[in-house]
């Protein structure tokens, strides 16, 4: 056979050794399967720089002459027919998919110019054209059917599971074609679509994703999923939304103005999966429809109308997509969105982008909301785990995005994920609420929504995930479109928490004012006013979410100077002048803070003088918002270098006013980097004494031995920092490295760090309650493990402490912090090309109560697990746990030679005193 293609013409050939048509009957040659094998082989073994094999069957219109008819007729072959579908499967891959398995991106691809790439697109559009033949798509969809009646109820075989992904991969590649308004590919684009859903496509579809082994197809099926509704998302709010807004955030990420093909890097061929995260594209004629134009959609081409899509047909088209929505939400959405989440925290995560489970919960729950489903037909999704997932992914992403900055990578992908993740989050909150609010739902549905609240009251990950959200903001890197969502997100979770806490929903108080204390800050601070400098374009919803924030920071914090910028000040000036209708609350704050400033200006004017370089970059002369300067790509990249140049300069004047101010000062670097802190700015005093070079303020001995700067510098600098070095240093030498964990906790006592301590206790506390989970039920658990930990444990990561807030952040700059973390035995970020220090995945719960004991007596509040259970159960004999049973009520811990006895029936006195018997 191979000598039919290598020796007489190539795949020219092969049409004539298929088969051939005869009174309306195709009729297979007796080498037709091997003629298939055969093209198969040389499809996989094509020379990828360029792309012979498939260009050849385009040229030789083997597709519409051979393949297409082979669909039709062969059903009654499924050896053949599977053999036809992987190869329609294969030759209608995306440009992007083949230009990735060479190892190239999109935009090297179109820098080398690959010359096969142009020739290879026509044929895509081609064969489009060629399956909007209702008989072929008919005929695919037919055999599905009859694929999942033949079982009977029982498991499908090997082989029909592959075919009927091979079938949902052809037809996410046709889907998968950009459309363009300038031809006519957007209009065939709908032509396909109102085919295929003319063939029964959603029936057959749904149950498919019903079925016991949908796990084979659920990644190709919500890729299809995605493609269905691109160009489309608009439509499906637009007859019940009174805000506009309020789906601008679906519409947004859901495009791809890049014309990129986002590849998870997972490429297929037979039973694998291959990720095209490609969502939508302009949805401009959804903007035509909302304001009620009626432009014409006819076809400009010669053959007139054979593509014409008449807005009859768009309609028609519409009232599919919602039939096929409703449908999917009530019978496919939760266990669909629950095996991509298990697929994603597998060892399988590589065959899917995340981003595809964000968008469908963005999607499909704002959709679920304005048509007010009930409840429990997306009740699944409104889980422990579900929430846990998404705080797992924000918190992960957000580190990663921390490095690709660090080592100068591009970040879009990582920028992209974050914010889906957030309007994830955003939907799941709005839709907990609602329902919460729902007096029509049954005691069943009540309860459920009641543990539900209980889990997610006694998070401490949720809460704080926001605040590290703000916190990590950078105008040149986050788009303020990000960050009025976060905000938004964390005042909805606010409310839902402040409802918990008046209901004693949580095992354990939460203290609110605690926790807006650390939002309490400069720098947090600066992140809201950047955010309201937009008042006059920002909802009422946005304004007042800042509003709020900066009430409680100014009057139940007491912390009024954290609003001392000049940003903020400047704004609350602009919203008093500009008469805009404001409550008596906003006007009181705005009135108090700009008192606050006179006074503090008139009893302290170089502070006040200092506030003038604290402030972010300020919106244009021409008051637009940044998304509408952004409209502009050469613009906004001059805008971004102006303001990155001012940022620069600001941040200059500070330093030197800074260090003018406290030059000769003992402990000079340390204090300007504290007060860098207050303006937003973080450095260290390694990063600062080089700052000081580079601008020729600070000179080094060596250049200038009589400088006087130099010699302050010496003084300031080198002897301070020496000194301390060798001061601890001496400190930890006369020590054994066994000692040194004890002195490091002394020495953080004696510096009023009891808090962070028992911080650090309670991390090494909760991965171990973590791993005793993964073998619990959940009758067993007292409480949900925690989101991040339980997570990363489940998939046998080491698990990061995480630096919420600014003070935890401080202590990686506290030596004898850093040195109890590393002879604790942790994995320090330097080690790991990570931001956060790590517990290590191999410890077990042994070992992580032990660690946790150095740090003082543990309680049984802490532990979360019932020893007695532990020891007793089968599954974790194999831990040895340092457990010794004395009688059922009594445990006795053997920890570092010490002897702990455990009350049971004292858990309120938590572990009890230590024995000061021998060792057992």
């Amino acid at each position: 056979m191979e000598w039919h293609i290598m020796n007489v013409g190539g795949v020219s050939s092969l049409g004539s050794n298929l088969g051939c048509l005869e009174e309306s009957q195709y009729i297979p040659s007796d080498e037709c399967k091997d003629v298939l094998l055969e093209i198969m082989q040389q499809l996989k073994d094509e020379d990828p720089r360029l792309r012979n094999v498939r260009r050849q069957i385009f040229y030789n219109h083997l597709v519409e002459k051979d393949l297409c008819v082979m669909i039709k007729f062969l059903r009654d072959d499924p050896e053949i027919f599977g053999l036809v579908v992987r190869i329609l499967a294969n030759l209608t891959l995306p440009v992007e998919s083949l230009i990735e398995s060479t190892g190239y991106s999109m935009a090297e691809a179109s820098q080398t110019g690959m010359s096969w790439q142009q020739g290879v697109e026509s044929s895509l559009h081609h064969y489009r054209t060629v399956f909007t033949d209702k008989s072929v798509l008919l005929s695919l969809l037919e055999e599905i059917h009859t694929l999942v009646e033949e079982s009977e109820g029982y498991p499908l075989p090997e082989e029909s599971c592959d075919v009927i992904n091979q079938i949902l991969l052809l037809l996410r590649n046709l889907l998968h074609f950009p459309s363009s308004s300038e031809d006519n590919s957007s209009r065939e684009h709908e032509m396909f679509l109102r085919i295929l859903f003319e063939c029964d496509f959603t029936g057959r579809f749904i149950k498919l994703l019903q079925l016991i082994q949908r796990e084979y197809w659920t990644v190709t099926a919500v890729q299809l999923v995605t493609l269905i509704f691109k160009g489309h998302t608009g439509e499906m709010f637009l007859q019940n939304v009174t805000d506009i807004e309020s789906v601008t955030f679906i519409m947004e990420q859901s495009e791809d103005s890049d014309r990129e093909c986002l590849m998870c890097g997972y490429q297929h061929s037979d039973k694998d999966f291959q990720c095209i995260n490609y969502l939508e594209e302009s949805i401009s004629k959804n903007l035509r429809l909302r304001h009620g134009s009626s432009q014409d959609s006819r076809s400009s081409s010669p053959n007139g109308s054979s593509l014409e899509v008449s807005s009859q047909e768009q309609e028609k088209l519409h009232k599919y997509l919602e039939v096929f929505a409703v449908q999917f939400l009530t019978k496919a959405f939760c266990n669909t969105v629950h095996v991509l989440r298990n697929i994603l925290t597998s060892q399988y995560k590589a065959m899917i982008d995340e981003v595809y489970i964000l968008w469908l919960l963005a999607f499909f729950l704002k959709y679920a909301r304005h048509q007010r489903v009930e409840f429990h037909y997306i009740r699944g999704i409104f889980s422990t785990d579900m929430f846990a997932f998404l705080v797992y992914k924000i918190v992960v992403n957000s580190e990663e995005l921390v490095v690709a900055q660090r080592n100068k990578q591009d970040t879009t992908h990582h920028l992209r994920r974050i914010h889906l993740t957030v309007g994830a989050m955003r939907e799941m909150l709005q839709g907990l609420k609602l329902y919460c609010e729902d007096q029509s739902l049954d005691k069943a549905n009540i309860a459920y929504l009641e543990n539900l609240q209980k889990d997610l009251a006694n998070s401490v990950d949720l809460p704080q995930m926001f605040l590290l959200l703000i916190r990590n903001f950078q105008m040149h890197t986050h788009s303020l479109r990000f960050l009025q969502d976060v905000i938004i997100t964390n005042h909805l979770l606010l409310l839902l928490v402040d409802v918990w806490r008046s209901q004693s929903i949580s095992k354990t108080e939460f203290h609110m004012l605690n926790h807006i204390k650390q939002f309490a800050t400069t720098e947090v601070m600066q992140k809201y006013g950047r955010l309201l400098e937009n008042f006059e374009y920002n909802n009422a919803v946005v304004n007042n979410c800042i509003f709020t924030m900066m009430h409680h920071v100014a009057g139940d914090c007491e912390k009024p100077n954290a609003l001392l910028q000049v940003q903020i000040l400047r704004t609350f000036l602009e919203i008093l002048d500009s008469n805009a209708p404001l409550t008596q609350e906003k006007t009181d704050l705005i009135e108090f803070i700009l008192q606050k400033f006179m006074v503090e200006a008139e009893n302290n004017p170089f502070s006040c003088a200092l506030q003038l370089f604290g402030e972010m970059p300020v919106k244009s002369k021409h008051g637009k918002a940044e998304e509408e300067e952004d409209e502009v790509a050469d613009d906004a990249e001059d805008e971004e270098e102006d303001e990155n140049g001012e940022e620069m300069k600001k941040e200059k004047d500070i330093l030197l006013m800074l260090y003018t101010e406290l030059m000769g000062q003992p402990g000079a670097l340390s204090a300007i980097s504290t007060k860098l802190g207050e303006f937003g700015i973080k450095k260290t005093e390694q990063q600062i004494s080089e700052d000081l070079k580079e601008f020729d303020w600070l000179v080094d001995e060596r250049n200038t031995e009589g400088s006087e700067v130099s010699k302050t510098r010496s003084v300031e600098s080198d002897m301070e920092q020496s000194n301390s070095s060798s001061s601890f240093a001496d400190d930890l030498e006369d020590l054994d490295d066994s000692e040194i964990v004890t002195y490091c906790i002394t020495k953080l006592k004696e510096m009023k760090c009891e808090d962070h301590l028992k911080w650090l206790q309670q991390q090494f506390c909760d991965v171990a309650y973590a791993k005793c989970a993964m073998s619990m039920s959940s009758l067993d658990k007292i409480e949900t493990e925690g989101f991040v930990a339980g997570l990363h444990v489940i998939q046998n990561k080491s698990v990061p402490l995480i630096l919420y807030n600014e003070e935890q952040e401080q202590l990686m700059h506290n030596p004898y912090f850093i040195t109890l973390l590393q002879f604790l035995g942790l994995h320090m970020p330097e080690d790991v090309g990570l931001v956060f220090p790590r517990i290590p995945h191999f410890w077990t719960i042994q070992n992580l109560v032990e660690k946790a004991s150095q740090f003082g007596d543990l309680t049984i509040d802490q532990l979360k697990f019932d020893p007695v259970k532990l020891k007793e159960g089968r599954e974790m004999t194999e831990i040895m746990l340092p457990f010794k049973l004395e009688k059922k009520e009594d445990i006795t811990f053997e920890i570092n030679g010490r002897i702990i006895l455990l009350h049971i029936h004292s858990a309120a006195k938590g572990l009890a005193n230590l024995s000061k018997g021998t060792k057992t």
